[in-house]
Parts: structure tokens; C-alpha cells; sequence
């Protein structure tokens, strides 16, 4: 250890040491983000949804989270003024009043714009707790255009941003016309976190696609896949929707539309929900020996690119992560596979993901939802303890100085870490393409400490 980092080691000491100190109940916020951004990523993943919040001005410097920081080829708003994020500038003063006038007003104006060809409506707080039939708003002005206009229940209060996500697609699922005649040889996927239209969830969409065309099938949706919303639709085509986490609800309702049947999966992130896949999908259409073709032909890709990078880079690493709870097992999965040890993990997410997860990590301690006290203490103190090498973090963690610690941000939102080309994390191939960026995450943290003095 160099001379900067026993100096970063003591500080970090001293302010463990002041937290402990400081025995008053913890009333500082908690560690995660707003449901009302989960709604906005799904807006940003149909290219020409607009939404429309009963909400307040501040609800459009949202967009800021995801435009122009976690997503730069995100069009939630633009120069023209045409935002696809709308709000009605509600102030508190106008709560007593009837709104649903004015705000009927608004749908209409933004229904009757050619670029707007679905529509979303959802409410903060402040404005659904007044018990406005938005349900009722949406199909009259739905009627009256020949558009599709769908009403998200505000659930900022009980939700975070996976709920919101999970919303969206659940009143989509319930609300927009399918297509119909399913056909066995084809698929869809429903759930997919598309946070952003960069080019690391357009790689990933070309892996999975490539895996159902080697099993003979076609991927017909993919639910959200930043497609526009006419596409959406199409859902109704596949014969088989394969579920993915970020929106179970939404799986099981077009389902139950569509008459097409329902596979449960993980995210096919790691070796072994790769396998699971492959083995699921075999069996399911019964293209076993394709599966089992394909699957050879990764791992003699992937095998001979980690000879080096096991014994003298990964083995025995200690690692920490922090983020969204559907990640977490295959990156567990993956650290093991590769001879790292994950020591900890901090959710940032609501418990009841973290439940729905299923998550079975031997040896890890985890840290649920925390406020941000208790999230500064745990990571500190236990980063510390573990002699932590390696940081897998959302953008909460990007920003801690810890000592001789490689930081690789990943999961939503990340701020400085960008996808400009073709860049996976699902599939054999994305494995590939995440284990290169840790290695050379560690690899880039070590010159710069070699560099201190």
C-alpha cells in the first residue's frame, strides 16, 4: 500500500468512526431511485411513446437522470420543444379543484400531434391521491383519435423505479391491441430492461436473437426493445413469450390474451443461466441438439481467452457489488466461474425485488434497501475489512474513494461508463464482453496506483 492510499485509508477510518458516533435514529433518505424514472425508461425504450404526468414542473428535470447522463441517444426531450415527457404544472394550490377539464385538454392536444402515435398517462402522488378516474380520461380520448392512450397508476409512494418499469409493461400488456395466430417457431421475450438505447442493450438484443435462430425460432418482440409502438403489438405473433424479470406480469397477461405459452427464465447472464436457457429452451421445443451445438461452440470461444486471466487476475479477488437485485446472481455466477470471491452486496432496490430475485449467494453478505447512513457505514467499514479489490456498482457507488479498488459501473443508472458499439452482457458472448471490462478495469486501477506516490 502507497503513501495516497494510507492516507485515503485513514480518512475513510475517521469517517466510520463519526458515524458510529452518531447514535440518533437514521432519518437520511434511502439508497435508490423513484418509481416515476422507471416509467420514464420505458418511455425512452418506444421510440415515439409520449407520456404525460399530473404532476408538477420539476417532474421534466427528471428526464435529466436518464437524458444526456445514463442515455446518450435517449429523445425524451428535445431543442424543438416537442418533449416526449410531458407534465401539467400542477400546483399545489389547484389540488382542491376539479382538474379533469384541464387535463383531459392536455391529452387531447398531445393525441391529436401526427408524431404521437401511443400515449402514456400516469400522476404523482400529489395529484393520485385525489382520485381521478384516469382510466375513464384515457379511453374517451383514446376514442376520439383512433390512438392508443394508456393510463399508468402513480405509485411513486410504494414503488421505485423497477415498479415503475414493471407498470408500464403490465398496463400495456392489458391495454394495446395484439396481433394475432401465434405460431410455434416463434418467440418473444417480455421483460427485458431496456434502459437505455445504447449499444451495449442492442448487442444483447443481437445475442439472444442469434440464440433463437440457432434453435430454429424467431424472436418476433422483444418487450421493450426500443422499437416504436406500433411494433408493440407483434408480441401477439410469438407462441412461446418467455418471461424475463423486469415485467413477470406483464409475461403472464399477454399470455393469458394471447393464448401463447409461458417459459420463466432468468436473465441469461452467467455460465449457468446460459445453460438454463439452452436447457429450458431445448426442452421446450425440442432442439436439444442445437441447444447443445450451440452451446459447445460458445465455451470453445470463451474457454481459451480466460487461460490467463483466471489464475493471475481473478482467483481469490474480493469483490463488492451494488445495484438492481436481477443482476446480481448472474454476476455472482460469473465472479465464480472465474475463481473471484463476492464478499458483499448492496441492494438498491425495494426488498420485496430482492425477494423475487430468489437470490442464493453463499458467503455474501447483503445489505437490503439501506438509507443512506447505514449504506455509507456498511460499505466503508465491511470494503475495509474485505481489503475490497474490485467495485461492480450502479452510479451510488461510483464515487467512493476506496483504496487500491478497481470501479466498474454497471446496471442502472451509469453515468460514466457508456456503449457507443456493440458491446453484450447476456449470453456466452456477453460474458465474454463483461469479464474483458473487469480485467481491464483492475489492470487500469493498477497503473494508476503504481503511478501514486
Amino acid at each position: 500500500m502507497n503513501g495516497s492510499d494510507r492516507r485515503l485509508r485513514q480518512e475513510l477510518e475517521r469517517i466510520i468512526a463519526n458515524l458510529d458516533a452518531d447514535q440518533g435514529e437514521d432519518f437520511s433518505m434511502r439508497v435508490g431511485y423513484t418509481y416515476l424514472l422507471g416509467v420514464y425508461l420505458a418511455v425512452n425504450a418506444i421510440s415515439d411513446a409520449f407520456l404525460l404526468v399530473e404532476g408538477p414542473d420539476c417532474t421534466h428535470m427528471k428526464t435529466q437522470y436518464i437524458q444526456g447522463n445514463h442515455d446518450w441517444l435517449s429523445t425524451l426531450t428535445s431543442v424543438s420543444g416537442l418533449h416526449r415527457v410531458a407534465n401539467t404544472a400542477l400546483h399545489p394550490s389547484l389540488m382542491s379543484e376539479s382538474r379533469e377539464a384541464n387535463l383531459r385538454e392536455r391529452l387531447e392536444r398531445m393525441a391529436a400531434h401526427p408524431e404521437v402515435t401511443g400515449l402514456l398517462l400516469t400522476a404523482m402522488p400529489m395529484a393520485a391521491i385525489t382520485g381521478a378516474d384516469y382510466q375513464r380520461l384515457c379511453r374517451q380520448v383514446s376514442a376520439g383519435h383512433g390512438k392508443e392512450v394508456v393510463s399508468v397508476p402513480g405509485l411513486s409512494l410504494s414503488g421505485d423505479w423497477l415498479d415503475g418499469y414493471a407498470r408500464v409493461l403490465k398496463a400495456l400488456a392489458r391495454s394495446i391491441a395484439l396481433e394475432s395466430s401465434p405460431q410455434p417457431n416463434k418467440v418473444a421475450i417480455v421483460g427485458y430492461l431496456h434502459d437505455r438505447n445504447e449499444d451495449d442493450h442492442r448487442a444483447n438484443l443481437e445475442v439472444l436473437g442469434e440464440m433463437f435462430q440457432r434453435l430454429g425460432l424467431e424472436l418476433v418482440s422483444v418487450w421493450l426493445g426500443g422499437q416504436r409502438w406500433g411494433e408493440l403489438g407483434r408480441v401477439g405473433r410469438a407462441g412461446t413469450v418467455i418471461s424475463l424479470p423486469y415485467g413477470r406480469q406483464a409475461a403472464r397477461i399477454i399470455c393469458r390474451r394471447s393464448g401463447a405459452k409461458l417459459l420463466e427464465l432468468p436473465l441469461p447472464f452467467g455460465m449457468s443461466a446460459c445453460d438454463l436457457w439452452l436447457r429450458e429452451l431445448g426442452e421446450h421445443f425440442g432442439s436439444q441438439a442445437q441447444a447443445e451445438s450451440y452451446r459447445d461452440e460458445q465455451l470453445s470461444r470463451l474457454a481459451p481467452r480466460l487461460e490467463w486471466l483466471v489464475p493471475f487476475l481473478f482467483q481469490n479477488l474480493p469483490v463488492a457489488y451494488i445495484g438492481d437485485p436481477y443482476l446480481l446472481p448472474g454476476l455472482y455466477d460469473l465472479l465464480h466461474l472465474v475463481g473471484a470471491d463476492l464478499r458483499l452486496a448492496i441492494v438498491t432496490n425495494r426488498r420485496h425485488h430482492f425477494n423475487q430475485a430468489a437470490v442464493s449467494l453463499p458467503g455474501v453478505e447483503c445489505l437490503v434497501y439501506p438509507r443512506q447512513r447505514n449504506f455509507i457505514r456498511f460499505l466503508l467499514r465491511r470494503a475495509l475489512e474485505e481489503n475490497i479489490r474490485l467495485l461492480v456498482t450502479n452510479n451510488y457507488g461510483a464515487a467512493f474513494p476506496l483504496p487500491s479498488t478497481a470501479v466498474v459501473e454497471f446496471g442502472f443508472p451509469s453515468v460514466f461508463y457508456h456503449a457507443l458499439y456493440p458491446r453484450p452482457f447476456l449470453g456466452y458472448q456477453g460474458m465474454l464482453a463483461m469479464l474483458d471490462r473487469l480485467a481491464n478495469s483492475l489492470r487500469a486501477e493498477e497503473l494508476a496506483r503504481s503511478r501514486k506516490v
